[in-house]
């Protein structure tokens, strides 16, 4: 099949790590997700069901399950899968002109972020500001077999 890109915008939670337990439960909720073994298969009730598949093990589900937490540090290498990395301001001074992206940057979504993509399983966020503060988070990567 190969790898899907995804991306999310959502409003802040108060945290990233909050806001993307949120999200993924969201997602999982919605059936918004790939399984492997095709829409007639019914979906899992519990992502634990879910990743105890070993095909969806292997496939992973192409979408914003496939990352479980916030990472720290470089987004590359082993360690990083299954992890979200902020985008630094560097990158965003870079691609957006300014060190905090806006709403209004982060509707440009997927294709302007998309070369800061490590590896397959592995996310990246960037916080919107608006009026100084955190207001929406932009999740973007791809993944899938």
């Amino acid at each position: 099949m190969g790898a899907s890109g995804w991306d999310y915008l959502v409003p802040f939670a108060g945290s990233v790590a909050t806001t993307l337990e949120r999200l993924r439960a969201d997602v999982f909720a919605a059936g918004d997700y790939y399984t492997p073994r095709g829409e007639d298969h019914p979906k899992p009730a519990t992502e634990e069901e879910l990743w105890s598949d070993e095909w969806v093990q292997e496939s992973m589900t192409h979408s914003i399950l496939d990352v479980f937490e916030v990472g720290s540090g470089d987004p590359t290498g082993f360690e990083a899968l299954g992890k979200t990395f902020e985008v630094t301001e560097a990158e965003c001074e870079r691609i957006f002109g300014t060190p905090r992206a806006t709403p209004a940057d982060l509707a440009r979504g997927f294709d302007a972020l998309e070369p800061l993509l490590t590896m397959r399983g592995v996310g990246r966020h960037v916080v919107g500001y608006a009026d100084g503060r955190p207001d929406q988070v932009l999740f973007f990567g791809y993944s899938g077999d």
